[in-house]
């Protein structure tokens, strides 16, 4: 009886000394994970709250003026460059709820410019589409954020517009300014 109450004892002290050990272990990793991995388990966001959309695009650096459209639904309004942009969202309830949302930019169509243009534009990049109507040439990207997507995911959204939205401001924006 005896050898069993100083096995069992050690048993004890062997179990709570993994135990212990583990937990630093675990505590030790939590203050190594790199910052940018606790940047994207941050939050997720999604169409539903454009406020806080506008809020992290600020964060980032990015113009991002919240307003409402004529329906009622969202509309965050920035400038990147020389461009201005909106931000539409979409299959809202009531003005809240939002699944979708849609980046759009408008510039006067440059003189000479061709439809041939715009395929080969719309050809080379997989995001975003260019078309014309009335007078405008505009650049339209749709983006479904239905059940969320990392902050992560959002950052390079919105690092991709950006760099489209410059290729535009080159190859159709700039042209109808000089022009």
């Amino acid at each position: 009886m005896l050898f069993q109450r100083a096995s069992f004892k050690n048993s004890c002290s062997a179990i709570l000394a993994f135990f212990m050990l583990t937990q630093a272990n675990i505590l030790a990793s939590a203050q190594t994970t790199p910052a940018s991995a606790e940047r994207v388990r941050g939050g997720i966001l999604d169409a539903s709250d454009a406020n806080r959309l506008s809020r992290f695009m600020t964060s980032l650096g990015y113009q991002a003026d919240r307003a409402t459209g004529p329906a009622g639904d969202p509309i965050i309004a920035g400038r990147i460059s020389a461009t201005d942009y909106t931000i539409q969202f979409y299959e809202c309830e009531n003005g809240e709820f939002c699944n979708s949302i849609q980046f759009l930019a408008d510039a006067p169509i440059p003189p000479g410019m061709t439809m041939e243009q715009v395929n080969a534009f719309n050809a080379r990049w997989r995001y975003v589409r260019a078309s014309v109507n009335s007078n405008v040439v505009r650049l339209q990207m749709d983006v479904n954020l239905d059940g969320g997507v990392t902050a992560g995911n959002i950052e390079d959204t919105l690092d991709i517009w950006r760099r489209l939205l410059e290729t535009f401001e080159t190859e159709f924006a700039a042209q109808a300014t000089t022009q």
